[in-house]
């Protein structure tokens, strides 16, 4: 598993300067590190078709949330449908968090102090 820990500002602050490009690129990389850990999200491609890239965010969200752990996955959908910028946030902070408790584990498993 190749989870990257990522500074959630720093998301922001590139997806600004880059004009959404690196925004594009984070939807990418975490779209593929979600499917890593059991996410169903279906090719990054439809992203860029209109009206199925609402099918593709939904399903990022339901993969997302079923990562994570989250209940309920239509909430976060709509949530993120219409306040798009909170997005990053939920999702790397919750990948961070992922990220950080796998090396913790790693770590234990290999008999090294934390």
């Amino acid at each position: 598993m190749a989870l990257k820990e990522r500074n959630i500002l720093l998301v922001y602050i590139l997806s600004f300067i880059t004009l959404g490009i690196y925004y594009l690129y984070w939807l990418y990389k975490t779209k593929n590190e979600l499917n890593e850990l059991g996410a169903n999200i279906p090719s990054f491609i439809l992203y860029f078709i209109p009206i199925v890239n609402i099918y593709w965010l939904y399903r990022y969200t339901e993969g997302w949330a079923h990562v994570t752990k989250k209940d309920n996955a239509i909430l976060y959908f709509i949530l993120f449908l219409l306040v798009g910028i909170i997005k990053p946030y939920l999702v790397q902070r919750d990948l961070n968090e992922i990220a950080r408790n796998y090396g913790k584990q790693q770590m234990m498993r290999q008999g090294m102090p934390q």
